[in-house]
């Protein structure tokens, strides 16, 4: 599972080994122990990419052979690719900027979009 957490000091993406199903049931026993109003809902979360790290043709690549709309790639301009996921919001309201969004993927597909990402944030 990937999670990405937009707070006010940037993006942070991690890979976790927990379920997603089990993320947000903690996150929302949380919420419900502490007396925190939680939103969850349906999405898709983005960030921007390098067209120039390594890996990113092998992400391509494994797009166009695998049959998902879970993962999708836009040429932004001659320097960047945003990569699109969809997943789960969890925030404090609707119309929070800070919370965190998790995804599950297939594994391949999580372990390149968090190399990718790591390589950007060197």
């Amino acid at each position: 599972m990937l999670k990405l957490n937009y707070t006010d000091y940037g993006l942070f993406l991690e890979q976790v080994t927990t379920p997603l199903d089990a993320v947000a049931t903690q996150r929302v026993m949380l919420a419900v122990t502490v007396g925190e109003t939680l939103h969850l809902e349906p999405g898709r979360a983005a960030f921007l990419i390098s067209v120039e790290i390594p890996g990113i043709t092998r992400l391509t690549s494994m797009l166009e052979t695998t049959v998902t709309d879970a993962i999708a790639l836009t040429t932004v301009d001659d320097e960047f690719v945003e990569v699109s996921l969809k997943g789960t919001w969890i925030a404090s309201s609707a119309h929070a900027e800070s919370g965190t969004f998790i995804t599950a993927l297939e594994p391949e597909s999580e372990r390149l979009i968090y190399q990718l990402w790591q390589v950007t944030q060197r």
